[in-house]
């Protein structure tokens, strides 16, 4: 299997190569530098030359490019998966969060992710869109849950986690196996990926707190928001399995 990714320098993207690669993978890496966004004819000869089993697409950037390679990889039948986000909701709605609740992001990240969605989905009605939560790595120094709470030890001296609070997040080796499975034994489609049913922002931030010496984390219930996303038709290890261990 040969897979071509963008946004291998992000956070995600090497989380999934690297899982794509252990199953037996060829990774592809696109490379803007080399390829760039708005080449129409460059891209198509990239994708004719490499031949790609699955595109993935993780890297930020314009709705005008998701879509442009959504046409692209749809002409020459080439599975397309776009990699969004649980930020397409606002968090006013009522959780959990199902493949049926309306996409009202008020935010720019939110609102430029729903963008890309449709500029996808019009070219290419089946690819895949997997709306993921907020991701946990194992290190600072990234953009996932454990540098912001690193972040918030150096800035406050204690990470203040609300009880009222339940955000969807996985860690990120978690969403690697997901994807891999999901494009593996399910139809293209929009689907949701979320290991959190149970908790709360403070529960899993102590959870870390013990593999993660360095941080300290105070309870707090100022903060109330509800983003589990829930989808059954996606296997993908849930929270429960590491905080009940």
């Amino acid at each position: 299997m040969k897979v071509m990714i963008t946004g291998l320098n992000g956070t995600v993207a090497p989380e999934v190569a690297k899982y794509f690669y252990s199953k037996g993978a060829e990774i592809i890496q696109y490379k803007r530098e080399e390829v760039t966004v708005e080449n129409e004819m460059a891209i198509h000869s990239f994708l004719v030359k490499h031949k790609p089993d699955y595109f993935l697409h993780f890297a930020m950037g314009t709705p005008e490019w998701a879509g442009l390679l959504a046409k692209l990889t749809k002409e020459l039948n080439i599975p397309f998966v776009y990699i969004s986000t649980g930020s397409v909701y606002s968090g006013k709605q009522t959780a959990p969060i199902t493949i049926d609740h309306q996409l009202d992001a008020e935010d720019e990240y939110g609102l430029y992710k729903i963008a890309s969605e449709k500029a996808v989905i019009k070219q290419h009605s089946n690819a895949y869109i997997l709306r993921i939560g907020w991701q946990i790595g194992n290190r600072p120094g990234s953009n996932n849950m454990i540098d912001f709470l690193y972040k918030q030890m150096e800035a406050h001296q204690v990470i203040k986690a609300s009880t009222k609070w339940y955000p969807s997040c996985s860690f990120m080796e978690d969403t690697a196996a997901a994807i891999f499975d999901t494009i593996q034994n399910l139809k293209p489609d929009t689907y949701l990926m979320n290991s959190n049913d149970l908790y709360s922002f403070y529960d899993i931030a102590k959870y870390l707190a013990t593999k993660h010496e360095n941080l300290k984390v105070e309870k707090t219930n100022d903060f109330a928001q509800d983003t589990r996303m829930i989808d059954h038709r996606v296997n993908i290890k849930k929270m429960k399995e590491y905080i009940e261990k």
